[in-house]
């Protein structure tokens, strides 16, 4: 009898305990472009993603992207900016291919993904003399390729635009700004 309770017990503590859940973080530099908007020069952007990624289909992102010169007819390189970070959920494909003991990664893998979210969109220019701040929304499409030895790929496109608040009276709405643009962007990706 003590025999069966303690297996009974060691089954149901078994079954109980959640899967050892191991999540990817991946960090990487980039380079994209910007286009879509009147504005939008199509010079280079510099892009820094970071993002935590089970093995499940659920993950967080951090982009950001800093677009020197993006207002056309504003003087010199770096005359102007747009500058945004947003914070992402993202939902992936899952992996495949053999699984390894805890801690190791698997090998190569391809993960198409879909992120969206909120954050900052920042704008100056010089002439005339703007900066401002808006609250952003963003929506992205892409792919995460990487080896075994934890380098990788990210190619990324991604559509931009502001929210702006408003209020009247005792309300207070936040809807669609003016100000919009897409971001095609290759991400050099590193894997902890």
């Amino acid at each position: 009898m003590r025999n069966r309770v303690v297996l009974l017990a060691v089954t149901v503590v078994t079954l109980a305990a959640p899967a050892a859940a191991r999540a990817d973080v991946y960090v990487g530099p980039g380079i994209g472009v910007a286009f879509g908007n009147p504005s939008a020069r199509g010079l280079a952007d510099f892009v820094l993603d970071a993002c935590w990624l089970y093995q499940e289909p659920i993950g967080l992102e951090m982009d950001t992207t800093y677009a020197p010169s993006f207002f056309s007819n504003q003087g010199p390189y770096g005359a102007n900016s747009v500058t945004t970070v947003m914070w992402n959920v993202m939902v992936a494909a899952r992996e495949t291919g053999p699984r390894l003991p805890r801690g190791l990664h698997r090998g190569r893998t391809t993960r198409p993904y879909i992120s969206g979210g909120l954050g900052l969109i920042h704008e100056a220019t010089n002439a005339p003399a703007i900066s401002r701040n808006d609250l952003g929304a963003n929506l992205g499409v892409g792919v995460l390729a990487t080896t075994a030895s934890q380098l990788g790929l990210r190619a990324d496109l991604r559509y931009y635009r502001d929210l702006v608040g408003g209020s009247e009276g005792n309300t207070t709405s936040i809807d669609f700004g003016s100000f919009h643009f897409w971001r095609a962007s290759i991400t050099v990706l590193f894997r902890f």
